[in-house]
């Protein structure tokens, strides 16, 4: 039924048919049009979601600037972190940049199913633990390299964000303004 999910499920331990079922059970998809919000600041996350197909942007607003700080792949998990484990109020926003399709399950429903299936609950350890590493490799990057690094690094790593992402918000990811972008831009291609 969500064989995208399964997949990437199984790259991080294997799950039965049976197992996998009664997951889809408590998966509930979602289309979310360009702009839309998967989340607003000072709602409180109730929901993760897997990403199907399309971009999400995951940022907060700080003295009237927002900062972006994720933009979730394709087959990828994504939520407001803090807000979903603690129940707490978001201080992040997670919004479609384009056309999204998300496969969601309400953290009550995660909950019963980590209990009810050991290896589901490690799989999603993993699958926490790889984004932390990836979150604390990003902040690594922004301290310290400089931003034509980071560039690269995005046109090496995620040449889809280059094709699929406006600007201004790949220059927020990378830490720096739209105008940097575009000059960095310049020197890198001429």
């Amino acid at each position: 039924m969500y064989p995208d999910m399964d997949k990437t499920f199984n790259r991080f331990g294997r799950l039965s048919q049976d197992e996998l079922n009664v997951i889809h059970t408590k998966v509930q998809p979602l289309k979310l049009k360009k702009n839309q919000y998967f989340v607003k600041e000072g709602q409180i996350a109730n929901y993760m979601a897997f990403i199907r197909s399309g971009y999400l942007r995951i940022y907060f607003n700080h003295e009237g600037e927002e900062s972006t700080r994720d933009i979730p792949s394709v087959n990828s998990f994504s939520t407001a972190f803090a807000s979903f484990i603690t129940k707490s109020p978001s201080f992040e926003v997670v919004r479609a940049i384009t056309d999204v399709e998300l496969l969601l399950i309400h953290r009550n429903d995660l909950n019963e199913l980590y209990q009810t299936f050991p290896m589901l609950q490690s799989i999603g350890r993993k699958i926490m633990e790889g984004m932390f590493v990836r979150l604390q490799k990003r902040m690594y990057s922004l301290l310290t390299e400089n931003a034509e690094t980071r560039y690269r690094n995005l046109l090496r790593d995620k040449p889809d964000f280059i094709q699929n992402i406006p600007l201004q918000f790949i220059a927020s990811y990378l830490g720096v303004t739209s105008q940097s972008l575009s000059r960095l831009r310049r020197n890198i291609f001429n």
